[in-house]
């Protein structure tokens, strides 16, 4: 029979797209991931994954497994839900969300939150919006505050119900003594030739500085990937590149980096994500009603950069 514990893990690994991450994300020692693949892989009797110098792919038996795998979870989460329920354990509201919300909207969304629902206990975690919506559909969270770029859309899922809480321009973040950095917009055609900095392939906006870049006329030349806003920034102060951010990414600004708004850019949506036939769930709604208000109270970050084009 095969191991739930070890289908958990080879979901993880479908997820993160590497031994490594998935070991960060469930606390276990890359070794140990690997071992727990290749137990379920001879208790398959085929092979699961195709493991590469710093990735693994997951075979055609091994997204098959990943579908069951999200079923069972979903089923054992629900009576997971169902016996607290009957042991009169404390609701609790499960979110993921991530990083830039969690920073720039969730505290204020969660203060919200308690004055209203003060009994219910709500649980926060950090995950990119595809994990986030893996575990949606699995019933190990509730509700995700998620993200989507224009040119790298969030997959569509019956499953799930969108609900678009924030738009947001995305600004390039230039070195302070770039001559682009005078104009009141910069048209990204005159950035052809720079260097660019953009996310990791952890991250499920990797392909979009790349794509936007095509759209305008030219091959984006990289020379550094990361998923860290501040460490972005320094390295476009040390003169590494320039890189596009959002505004929730942008909260605390280097002093050597000049945000330049981008002439007809590109936004970004954060949204938030249920299971449908749950968005109408009163814990829900609550958190929703929370985040907008938060939202709503936030003062504009660059409110001199407001209608540049």
């Amino acid at each position: 029979m095969l191991d739930v514990r070890r289908l958990r893990v080879l979901r993880e690994v479908a997820l993160r797209g590497s031994i490594a991450r998935a070991a960060d994300a469930l606390g276990y020692t890359p070794s140990a991931v690997s071992q727990q693949v290749a137990k379920l892989e001879r208790e398959a009797g085929v092979p699961l994954v195709e493991r590469g110098p710093r990735s693994v792919r997951v075979t055609t038996a091994g997204r098959r497994l990943v579908e069951h795998a999200e079923a069972i979870l979903e089923r054992l989460a629900q009576a997971e839900g169902e016996l607290r329920e009957l042991g009169g354990a404390p609701r609790t509201l499960r979110l993921a969300s991530v990083t830039t919300a969690a920073v720039g909207i969730l505290p204020a969304a969660l203060t919200r939150f308690a004055a209203v629902r003060p009994h219910v206990e709500v649980v926060v975690e950090e995950a990119d919006p595809l994990v986030s919506l893996a575990r949606l559909r699995s019933r190990e969270v509730d509700l995700a505050v998620v993200y989507e770029y224009d040119g790298v859309p969030l997959p569509s899922e019956s499953r799930v119900t969108l609900d678009v809480l924030l738009e947001e321009p995305l600004r390039i973040v230039l070195p302070a003594g770039h001559p682009a950095a005078k104009q009141r917009a910069v048209r990204l055609p005159e950035l052809a030739g720079e260097s660019w900095i953009r996310s990791t392939p952890r991250s499920s906006c990797h392909p979009f500085t790349e794509r936007v870049c095509r759209a305008a006329g030219f091959e984006p030349r990289f020379r550094v990937e990361v998923d860290d806003y501040a460490a972005m920034q320094e390295l476009v102060a040390s003169g590494a590149g320039v890189a596009f951010a959002p505004d929730l990414g942008l909260t605390r600004v280097n002093p050597g980096v000049a945000v330049r708004p981008v002439a007809f850019g590109p936004k970004r949506r954060i949204l938030a994500a249920c299971r449908t036939g749950e968005e109408r769930s009163e814990v829900v709604v609550a958190m929703l009603v929370a985040l907008r208000e938060a939202i709503a109270s936030r003062e504009p970050l660059f409110p001199a950069l407001a209608g540049a084009s």
